[in-house]
């Protein structure tokens, strides 16, 4: 009996290759699309000038929004399966895209990028929607994030400081895309696909978990985002190449925090997310004030990591309880793409760089409110974890029940017991009162429960009601 729970519990407690494949579309998302904004940084700066270098990223950040918003429209109103054939064929157009801003004409180099980041919006959705139907638990959602997210920019170090041809590069990207597409289409029927999500009841608590979210979400972007944007400006205007070794910091990062983050089933996310916050402040400050930008690099690649799992993580566990699962699953990276998209677009409107104690002021007041969403999000959070223990006990309790009905009959059928004689060891089991008593339960005489206790010795080699029961407790299954 012993060896079934073990077994069952190290199942439970292993990823299986569902989860195997969440890592892999996961990694080669991350990979393509940060990638991607990484090259598209390097060729916009061979057109433009630093300042519309920022111009240039926000628009396709705000662009990758528009086809998160296409992908969810699509799959709610037409299906699965139609969505699915939209976006494979999509990913064609968007191959070319890529091959436009690494190659093509630079005076629409713009337009490559808004048609290729549209399109990987809606395939960033879709990935995100399939990694949420591969999970119905908490556990190991954030280790699968970080793991991907590292795999991804790893990757993305190799290819872009080992591989030192474009056309290899383009190559490269093609084969991640046609690993995302390949999984999307062998694995649409199984529990993999984003359908097997069933819908779920939209309760006033989930919205208001999730607006708090978006709150909070929205607020650290700006301060993530403004400190991206004065990395971007440095690396546009020469000063620092930052696809370099400290690129691994965010790998890094990532990994650390789906560890971290995954302690408790998730308990201590906020608060670990919050020091995160307030130490990227410190960085944006130290770098501000004149610091070591270097420091201020590695600083801000350890803090962005733990930022996107946490926003990762954050969405999947909240679509679980909204109605439009397949935009909520994705709507982190949408969110974090709106907030740093309007920071670089403010960035580039302001003529004047604002002075260090005006920026120091409004990082500061954007710190004191997101200590304000977080303790909101927390408070409302605790209703959300208590029913979630709740619910995990009453599994583990069915599972348990369902096990032991389950030993039993193989006892049984082990050692040839009747159906009466089975009657009989299930009363003994649970009942501690007296011969007596317990035959005149079973509508039984005496003497017959003594017959029925006596054959069942006999097949398994005990010698008394007691022998019995400590035989049935400590027999194993050979």
């Amino acid at each position: 009996m012993s060896n079934e729970i073990t077994g069952n519990t190290a199942k439970e407690k292993s990823l299986d290759s569902t989860h195997i494949r969440s890592i892999v579309v996961l990694a080669m998302f991350s990979f393509v699309f940060l990638g991607t904004e990484f090259f598209y940084d390097n060729r916009a700066a061979e057109v433009v000038d630093a300042r519309k270098v920022l111009l240039y990223q926000s628009v396709i950040l705000l662009a990758s929004v528009v086809g998160v918003f296409m992908y969810a429209l699509i799959q709610k109103k037409a299906g699965n399966n139609i969505v699915k054939k939209v976006l494979i064929a999509s990913n064609f157009v968007g191959v070319f895209a890529l091959a436009g801003i690494m190659f093509g004409d630079e005076s629409i180099i713009l337009l490559y990028g808004i048609v290729f980041f549209i399109i990987w919006g809606m395939t960033g959705c879709c990935t995100y929607h399939a990694v949420a139907g591969a999970y119905t638990d908490r556990k190991h959602l954030t280790v699968t994030v970080g793991i991907s997210y590292a795999v991804g920019l790893f990757f993305q170090y190799i290819n872009y400081n080992v591989i030192g041809s474009m056309t290899i590069r383009l190559v490269v990207f093609i084969l991640a895309v046609v690993v995302i597409m390949t999984i999307f289409m062998v694995y649409s029927d199984t529990a993999y696909a984003p359908e097997k999500i069933e819908d779920a009841e939209q309760s006033t608590g989930s919205k208001s978990i999730a607006f708090a979210f978006v709150i909070v979400i929205l607020l650290m972007t700006f301060i993530f985002s403004e400190l991206d944007n004065i990395v971007t400006l440095v690396h546009a205007e020469g000063g620092a190449d930052i696809g370099q070794w400290p690129r691994l910091f965010l790998a890094i990062s990532g990994i650390a925090a789906g560890l971290l983050f995954d302690i408790k089933d998730q308990r201590f996310m906020n608060q670990m997310m919050y020091c995160v916050t307030v130490l990227s402040v410190i960085a944006m400050l130290v770098i501000e004030f004149g610091g070591a930008f270097l420091i201020g690099l590695i600083v801000f690649y350890l803090a962005a990591g733990f930022f996107v799992v946490y926003f990762t993580t954050g969405f999947i566990n909240v679509s679980y309880t909204m109605k439009w699962q397949s935009f909520w699953a994705g709507a982190g990276r949408t969110i974090n793409n709106i907030g740093a998209g309007i920071v670089g677009v403010i960035s580039y409107v302001i003529v004047k760089t604002p002075g260090i104690m005006a920026m120091s002021v409004t990082v500061i007041l954007l710190l004191v409110f997101i200590s304000i969403a977080v303790f909101v999000l927390e408070s409302l959070q605790k209703k959300q974890y208590r029913q979630y223990d709740e619910e995990k006990v009453m599994r583990s309790s069915e599972s348990s029940s369902e096990r032991t009905e389950v030993d039993f009959e193989r006892f049984a059928d082990m050692h040839g017991l009747t159906g009466r004689e089975r009657e009989v060891l299930q009363k003994l089991l649970i009942s501690d009162e007296s011969i007596q008593k317990i035959a005149d339960e079973l509508y039984i005489s005496r003497a017959s429960l003594y017959r029925h206790i006596s054959s069942m010795n006999e097949k398994t080699g005990t010698k008394s009601r007691v022998g019995l029961i400590q035989y049935y407790y400590s027999w194993h299954e050979e």
